[in-house]
């Protein structure tokens, strides 16, 4: 942003007599109400030269690798994908980022008061879009500005006969586990399947152990990360996937409203430095 400074020879003039002093008297109020009128019309952040707008992300504190690694209220060395991609685009944008980590309904929560500005990580989904701008493209969520592309699956224990053909479960009155608040939640529900829901995904999968529900409906590189730490699970996932969704990083419905101009670079820089970030980093975090 260029700001000018008025030097003492641009100064205005109080001249005598109708000829040059005059003229340059009534150049200069000319010339500087031309500039004041620029400076108005610029954004207030422009003309606070070297100011940054702070910019809260949420993530979920279940890990979602490659995405999201490390479960917990802090963020691993290496903290994912959508961690660094959110990174670059702040950087791109000049925002001041502020990362948390949220319980998956307390995110949902801080999202919908205002006190997060913005989530990694969600599907787009009616309820959600109440509360939240997502990027969209003739009134449907826009891909192109998505972080990333993920799997729902069925995980069962390893001796169930359940089966999910991509349309139909069999036996129908077989009950899925979900987590409060997940958007998988609307699909099931939409498939007349029965849903019981449970706080996280450790609660889930004990529920699933022991035989209190048939299967698990979960993002399949969650589940990965989940089960790489609790090999001791006799779970298997089905081979045909539950339903893949696109997610994104929508804002509240506060800071759109203050900040539409960032809100726009953040989902342009997201979908300008994806690929390119995953095609580089995606190994080291597979090796990870």
């Amino acid at each position: 942003m260029l700001v000018m400074a008025l030097s003492p020879g641009d100064a205005i003039m109080s001249g005598h007599g109708e000829d040059g002093h005059g003229m340059r008297h009534g150049m200069n109020w000319r010339w500087l109400g031309g500039w004041l009128g620029l400076l108005c019309g610029l954004p207030l952040a422009a003309v606070a030269a070297g100011t940054r707008v702070p910019l809260t992300i949420v993530a979920m504190d279940q890990a979602s690798p490659p995405y999201v690694i490390g479960e917990g209220d802090s963020f691993a060395p290496q903290p994912g994908l959508a961690v660094e991609l959110a990174q670059r685009a702040a950087k791109a944008c000049g925002v001041e980022l502020q990362l948390l980590r949220q319980p998956g309904l307390r995110m949902l929560q801080s999202l919908k008061s205002g006190s997060a500005n913005a989530a990694l990580l969600l599907s787009y989904n009616e309820e959600r879009a109440q509360f939240a701008v997502y990027p969209l493209r003739d009134g449907q969520p826009d891909g192109r500005q998505r972080m990333s592309t993920l799997r729902y699956v069925l995980f069962v224990r390893n001796d169930s006969l359940l089966a999910w053909d991509g349309e139909r479960l069999t036996p129908s009155q077989a009950v899925v586990g979900s987590n409060i608040g997940w958007s998988v939640i609307k699909d099931l529900e939409r498939l007349q399947i029965k849903v019981e829901t449970a706080l996280n995904v450790g609660s889930n999968f004990n529920k699933l152990q022991a035989g209190r529900i048939d299967a698990y409906a979960i993002q399949d590189l969650l589940a990965a990360g989940y089960l790489a730490t609790h090999p001791k699970l006799a779970v298997r996932a089905l081979p045909q996937p539950l339903v893949s969704k696109d997610y994104f990083m929508p804002f509240s419905r506060q800071f759109a409203a203050r900040q539409p101009q960032l809100v726009q670079c953040m989902w342009q820089q997201v979908a300008r430095q994806r690929d390119a970030l995953l095609q580089r980093r995606m190994a080291i975090y597979l090796n990870h």
